[in-house]
């Protein structure tokens, strides 16, 4: 059973990007937290705004040429459903992962960071 504290952490890092840090918020949660828990979903959070960031730079330049406007509009649903979605599956007490980065943080950065 989660502690308030540690569903309160886990909800501001996946969602720092209402208040406009998508990425300041999930790094000082990491960086402050010494809970497994609450870090391994601020490192989750983390690398779902840098992706998103990354993709959105790539999709705009790609709408230019028109190809990249649909992913843009996937992308800003994603970006606006995944962290509603992290932060009530949190405080349920269900371990989130995202659908994309989910693996590749799982995988690659569960000892280093």
């Amino acid at each position: 059973m989660l502690t308030s504290e540690q569903k309160l952490l886990c909800g501001a890092a996946h969602l720092g990007w209402v208040v406009g840090f998508p990425i300041l918020i999930p790094l000082m949660v990491f960086l402050l937290s010494q809970d497994f828990f609450v870090k391994q979903q601020a490192k989750e959070a983390l690398v779902f705004q840098i992706a998103l960031i990354v993709f959105g730079a790539i999709f705009a330049v790609l709408s230019i040429v028109l190809i990249g406007i649909p992913f843009l509009l996937v992308l800003m649903i994603a970006a606006l459903v995944l962290p509603i979605i992290a932060v009530v599956r949190v405080c349920k007490g269900i371990d989130y992962s995202y659908p994309i980065t989910g693996k590749f943080v799982r995988k690659n950065l569960s000892d280093e960071i």
